[in-house]
C-alpha cells in the first residue's frame, strides 16, 4: 500500500460501498423515463438539499418542497413513495456528491506536490470547509438519528469511503512502510478529527469553532501526530488489522478495512 497514489484510492472495496450506496438510493426513486421526468426529480431533489441545509426540513411539507421545486405534490408521488424516502435520497446523492469532490480534491496537482506536512494542513482545511457548508445537513442527519440510530449508516459508510483517498495519498507522501498501520492511523485521526468537527457543526462552540482557524490548527496537529507521530505501543496494540499478514491486508492494492464498530469500542 506503499505506493497508492490517489488515482489507486478508488479500490475495490471503495467501489462496492459506493455501488451499494447508489442502488439503495435508486430503489427509493421511481423511474424518470423522460428527459423532462428527470429534469424535475432533480428539481425537487436540489429543493430538498436546501431545505435539509437551512434546517427546515422537518417543520416542511410535501406541499412546500414542490412548490420550491416548481411542481406539483402529484409529480413528487410521481418520483417518490413518501417524504421519508425523499430525505433519505436527498442525504445519500449529498454524501455522493461529497465522497465525488473528496475524491477529485486529492488529484489537485498543486497537493500532490506538496510535502506531506502541507499535505495534513490541506487536508484538515478542505474538511473543516466541507463540514462549514454542510452543517445543516449534518445537523438534520444528528436529529434523525435520534429516532433511527441505523439513518447514521450512509453517513458512516460513505465517510470511509471518502476519506481513504487521503490516506492513500498521506501513506504514499509519508513512505510508509506498513500498510495495515498506517490506515488504522488515518482512519482513527479522521475520526478523531470528524469527532471535533461534527461537535463545532451542532453547537456554538467557545473552543475549536467551526468557522474559526483555531479548528483547522488543532485539527492538522491532531491528525499530524495520529498519523506520523510517535503513539505509544498501548495505542496501536488496539489495531484490528495487527493479527492480519500483508497479503490479507492488501486487496486489490489497498488495505483491508477494518470494522468501523472496532474501531469504535475497540
Amino acid at each position: 500500500w506503499v505506493n497508492l497514489g490517489p488515482a489507486a484510492a478508488d479500490g475495490v472495496l471503495a467501489q462496492e460501498a459506493t455501488l451499494r450506496e447508489s442502488a439503495k438510493t435508486a430503489e427509493l426513486m421511481l423511474p424518470a423515463k423522460q428527459a423532462r421526468s428527470r429534469l424535475t426529480r432533480d428539481r425537487l431533489l436540489a429543493a430538498g438539499r436546501e431545505l435539509v441545509n437551512q434546517g427546515a426540513f422537518e417543520a416542511t411539507s410535501i406541499s412546500d418542497i414542490a412548490s420550491a421545486a416548481g411542481c406539483s405534490v402529484g409529480a413528487f408521488y410521481q418520483r417518490f413513495p413518501d417524504k421519508e424516502a425523499f430525505f433519505t435520497v436527498v442525504i445519500e446523492t449529498a454524501l455522493e456528491d461529497i465522497a465525488a469532490d473528496a475524491k477529485r480534491f486529492t488529484a489537485n496537482k498543486r497537493l500532490a506536490d506538496a510535502s506531506v506536512e502541507r499535505a495534513i494542513v490541506e487536508t484538515v482545511r478542505y474538511w473543516v470547509n466541507v463540514f462549514r457548508r454542510h452543517r445543516g445537513l449534518l445537523r438534520s442527519m444528528i436529529n434523525k438519528t435520534l429516532h433511527a440510530e441505523d439513518s447514521w449508516d450512509p453517513v458512516r459508510e460513505m465517510g470511509l469511503v471518502s476519506v481513504e483517498p487521503f490516506i492513500g495519498m498521506l501513506a504514499a507522501k509519508s513512505g510508509a512502510s506498513n500498510a495495515g498501520p498506517f490506515y488504522y492511523r488515518g482512519v482513527a485521526g479522521f475520526q478523531i478529527v470528524f469527532g471535533v468537527m461534527l461537535n463545532a457543526s451542532l453547537h456554538r462552540t467557545v473552543l475549536l469553532n467551526l468557522d474559526s482557524d483555531e479548528l483547522v490548527a488543532w485539527g492538522t496537529e491532531i491528525l499530524r501526530h495520529c498519523l506520523i507521530g510517535a503513539l505509544p505501543a498501548t495505542v496501536l496494540r488496539h489495531n484490528p488489522l495487527r493479527a492480519k499478514s500483508q497479503a490479507e491486508i492488501m486487496i486489490a492494492g489497498k488495505p483491508a478495512r477494518p470494522d468501523f464498530r472496532a474501531l469504535r469500542h475497540g
